[in-house]
């Protein structure tokens, strides 16, 4: 069951977001029109914009600049995509060609920067002294975890470093998006903090699900290269755990295999092995199932609604997964 079953009128919300993003490319037909189309066009779940909409419907409800500011969210990450692609060497995304696999880097990168210079456009003007350095935050922020994860690879990082790296890279737009949906449906300020550490603890727990299905594979479910972390010598919750659970030869070995920076399908497959018997795919789930737990906790302090029942219900169940990103 996905969220617009378990709220109906996300749909329309949906929809109305869908024909704000819509204006990124207009009625143009130069390279940046199309590009931005072809990368946004019924892409992606719309996770962050669904969760903004949720949070402005706990909140009183959901606003014109809710709904526009769901849009700005949407562009954001689909900018952030499209530079990911560019520095994993990812060939799909999605469950089609990366941006980099049909443009090339230089272009992609071009492409992401054009994304979030339309994306700060969007924000409408109303709101632009509220939220448009708000939004230059959240993207410093995303760019410094991605910068903190790509300076630790080759190497087994601390725990409290890769929860930090989590918080900054994904947590922060996630932040952003509950924060902003309950400012623009005019809910009190107490309630916009609350929701904003709901969507931090929800995009925290997205990025170690994310990670655990990196590793273990989704069987092409997730519309993305599988193992790329680990062939790039990075080191994810997974390995962290399996290297701290398995005793000193797991550790040396698991060392050994990110220092190389490409690893081979069989090292990957000893890695799934490792991780899944020292029990370090438990104890990441765990840590998913706690995130997601202290995110139910701050929708407490929202009064009872259809919308604020459809995040506990997602929640509750373990959600959300990454190939509902």
């Amino acid at each position: 069951m996905n969220l617009t079953e378990l709220y109906p009128r996300l749909e329309d919300l949906l929809a109305r977001t869908e024909a704000s993003i819509s204006c990124v490319w207009g009625e143009g037909s130069g390279f940046s029109e199309e590009a931005a189309r072809w990368m946004l066009s019924g892409r992606g779940k719309r996770l962050r914009p669904s969760l903004l909409l949720l949070s402005a419907e706990c909140a009183g409800g959901a606003t014109e600049s809710s709904v526009a500011m769901a849009a700005v969210t949407e562009v954001v990450h689909a900018a952030s995509l499209v530079h990911d692609d560019v520095v994993d060497d990812a060939a799909t995304r999605r469950g089609g060609r990366s941006a980099k696999a049909v443009w090339g880097n230089k272009l992609s990168v071009l492409l992401g920067d054009y994304l979030i210079a339309r994306a700060l456009a969007m924000v409408p003007e109303a709101d632009r002294g509220r939220y448009v350095m708000d939004l230059t935050r959240v993207a410093t922020r995303m760019c410094e975890g991605q910068m903190r994860e790509l300076r630790a690879a080759g190497r087994v990082m601390e725990e409290g470093e890769y929860f930090e790296m989590a918080r900054a890279k994904t947590g922060s737009l996630f932040r952003f998006c509950g924060e902003v949906g309950a400012q623009t449906a005019g809910g009190p300020e107490a309630w916009a903090t609350a929701l904003g550490e709901f969507g931090e603890r929800f995009g925290v727990a997205f990025q170690i699900a994310d990670d655990i299905l990196d590793l273990m594979g989704t069987e092409g479910e997730s519309g993305k290269p599988e193992a790329r972390d680990l062939a790039e010598g990075k080191v994810t919750l997974p390995l962290m755990a399996a290297a701290e659970l398995g005793g000193e030869e797991v550790r040396a070995e698991i060392e050994r295999i990110v220092r190389s920076g490409s690893a081979t399908g069989e090292e990957v497959e000893w890695a799934r092995r490792a991780a899944e018997s020292t029990g370090a795919i438990g104890y990441c789930w765990e840590q998913v199932r706690r995130q997601l737990g202290a995110a139910q906790e701050q929708l407490m302090v929202a009064p009872e609604s259809g919308a604020k029942e459809a995040l506990m219900v997602a929640t509750g169940r373990g959600f959300p997964m990454p190939v509902m990103a």
